[in-house]
Parts: structure tokens; C-alpha cells; sequence
């Protein structure tokens, strides 16, 4: 599945096994074929991923939304 994040200052696409989001609603773990939805990140939170290459990676977010797709995530986040 691929992961597009996108910043004010950069955008990037990996290819990821899953996604985990924190949200006002919860957290979420998002894998492939995942109900498409969109999402409002909770403030100050971390968005975790873990890479194809089975090395994980975690990201401090202020603030975004998240757009998943049953085969790919958008972040559109303030980091």
C-alpha cells in the first residue's frame, strides 16, 4: 500500500504494511483494502508506519487529515 505525506515543506510517497492515526474518534490501524475514509489527525500526536522493509517509522504531527483509499493514505499534515 502506498503512503503520499505531504507537507508544507515536502511531500514523499513510500510503500508501506500499515498505518496507524491517532484521532479525536480513536486510533485507527490502517491496512490494505481498508474502508475508504477521511479523518482529522488529533493535535500533537504521532502517525506510525511500518516500511515494506519491516523497519518502522513514526512521525510527530500538529495537526492534519488523513485520506485513505483501499489501496493508498494520503497525509496532508503540519509536522
Amino acid at each position: 500500500m502506498k503512503l503520499h505525506i505531504a507537507t508544507p515543506l515536502e511531500k514523499h510517497t513510500v510503500e508501506i504494511a500499515w498505518l496507524e492515526l491517532n484521532t479525536p474518534g480513536g486510533n485507527f490501524v490502517i491496512q490494505p483494502e481498508h474502508v475508504p475514509m477521511v479523518v482529522t489527525l488529533s493535535p500533537l500526536s504521532e502517525v506510525s508506519y511500518r516500511l515494506r522493509s519491516g523497519k518502522e517509522e513514526v512521525k510527530k504531527v500538529v495537526g492534519g487529515i488523513a485520506h485513505v483509499e483501499r489501496d493508498h493514505i494520503t497525509l496532508l499534515i503540519t509536522s
